[in-house]
Parts: structure tokens; C-alpha cells; sequence
């Protein structure tokens, strides 16, 4: 690991990361992936701060950043487009890995495509983007110790905070995570997306149960059967026929 001490906030000295990661953190920023793309996103930069002033999560929806929460940016290296959608799954890996391994006691899932659940609420988010000039930037923030209020999210949140009662260092989660993202990465890379596929279907939430998945051309119902080897969704309706969701938002009845 190498630091970018031009931009360090004293937390981040105590932070351990992989071979080969830069470690470039601000106090406060617009956000971590902004910053990542007039970097160029080189692969192995990672990018946090405090606070962000303009954070972004899917489809261009604010992103809540109070201090004590993660805001974090991992770049990769990755120039062809069919399988750049696969990352997604890498980070939620790293990020279910993450909180377990810091909070190990609440019940913890995955919500299709990369979100993490903790006790039924959505504790973390995940923004990919591309860059100009290639590479990827993997945006990922996590309700540390603070979480929106529901009436102001479109699905309930919570915190590890909220869910434990533990106060969980910021340089040890952004060390944690970079650690299980590494791992789960080289996987990917060596391996393909089937064993991620089968780890990511192990704690998928929701898998048997009917959800809607709401897409740009409207909703779909119907039973949560699998994850394609691409990892679009499929949902069988009730007709008997099978859809490939490729991008949107799921809810649960349960939660909704």
C-alpha cells in the first residue's frame, strides 16, 4: 500500500490495505467517485472521505453523507464492457464480508443487485462508473453509524451503530474492506463469475419469495428464482414465464 500523504486525514494512517492500492482520503469532498474519475480511476486507487457534499447513488439519487459513515471509491482496471456489470457482485461480496467480519452478530444478506441488508434494512449502496479513458470506479458507502430516515429513502435503512450498538472505526472498515475486495476481485479475475454467483445466491434475500422488480419500462412481479450467469435476475410470473431483469430496483412485500 502506498499513501497519497498530500490529502491524508490522520485516521488513514492507521489504515492496512493490499499490495498495490494508493490510499488518496480527503476530510470533505463532492464525492469519492467524482474524484476517482478526474484521476483517471488507475486500478488499485482508493478514494474516501469524512463527508461528501454531492453524493451519488444509483440513477443519480442523493446520497446521505454525515460524518461516521464509510464513503469509498476502489478503482479497477477493467476494459471490457460485457463483464464490467460483474463487479457490482464483487463489491457486494466485499462488503458482506466486511460488516461480518466487523459486526459479526446481526443477520446479514444481499438484495439484488449489490445492495447488503442488515436485519431486513439497507445498510449499504454501490455506484459503478465508467471512465473516460477506461477503468472503473467502484463507489461504495456504508451506514456505519448513521442511517436516513425512512421517509426519506425509497427502501428502510439502518446502521451497524443502530443494529449493534458498536462504534466501528472508519480506517478499519476502509482496511477490511479493501482486504475482501482484493480477495473476492482476483477470484472474479481467475476464476469467472460462477463461484461469486453461487456465494452471492447463498445469502441472497428473498430468493424463493414473489418481489417486484421496478425497470425503466415498468414493473415486474413474480418468484425471485435465480441469478443468470450474467447476473441479471430472474423472476418466473405467475403465468410460468421467466424474465431477465438486467437493471432496476426490487422490493420486498414484506418490507414495502
Amino acid at each position: 500500500m502506498r499513501l497519497d500523504r498530500g490529502t491524508l486525514s490522520s485516521p488513514a494512517q492507521c489504515v492496512s490495505l493490499p499490495d498495490g492500492y494508493v490510499l488518496r482520503t480527503f476530510d470533505e469532498i463532492d464525492g469519492t467517485n467524482a474524484e476517482a474519475l478526474r484521476a483517471g480511476c488507475p486500478h488499485g486507487l482508493v478514494v474516501t472521505a469524512d463527508r461528501q457534499t454531492a453524493g451519488r447513488g444509483r440513477q443519480q439519487r442523493v446520497w446521505q453523507s454525515p460524518p461516521g459513515n464509510l464513503y469509498a471509491t476502489i478503482c479497477v482496471g477493467l476494459t471490457d464492457l460485457r463483464i464490467a456489470g460483474q463487479v457490482a457482485f464483487v463489491a457486494a461480496l466485499a462488503v458482506l464480508d466486511t460488516v461480518s467480519e466487523l459486526v459479526p452478530g446481526p443477520a446479514f444478506a444481499l438484495k439484488w443487485p449489490n445492495d447488503v441488508l442488515c436485519c431486513g434494512r439497507k445498510l449499504s449502496g454501490i455506484l459503478i462508473e465508467a471512465g473516460e479513458t477506461g477503468g472503473y470506479a467502484v463507489g461504495i458507502g456504508i451506514n456505519l453509524a448513521h442511517a436516513p430516515p425512512d421517509d426519506e429513502v425509497r427502501f428502510p435503512a439502518t446502521s451497524l451503530h443502530a443494529a449493534s450498538g458498536a462504534d466501528i472505526p472508519t480506517a478499519a472498515a476502509i482496511g477490511s474492506l479493501c482486504r475482501h475486495f482484493d480477495r473476492w476481485y482476483r477470484r472474479w479475475q481467475a476464476d469467472g463469475f460462477e463461484p461469486l454467483r453461487a456465494v452471492w445466491l447463498a445469502s441472497a434475500h428473498g430468493i424463493g419469495d414473489t418481489i417486484a422488480a421496478s425497470t425503466g419500462s415498468g414493473v415486474v412481479e413474480g418468484r425471485f428464482e435465480d441469478l443468470d450467469s450474467d447476473g441479471s435476475l430472474i423472476l418466473v410470473d405467475a403465468g410460468g414465464e421467466a424474465h431477465a431483469i438486467v437493471a432496476g430496483d426490487v422490493f420486498f412485500p414484506e418490507t414495502d
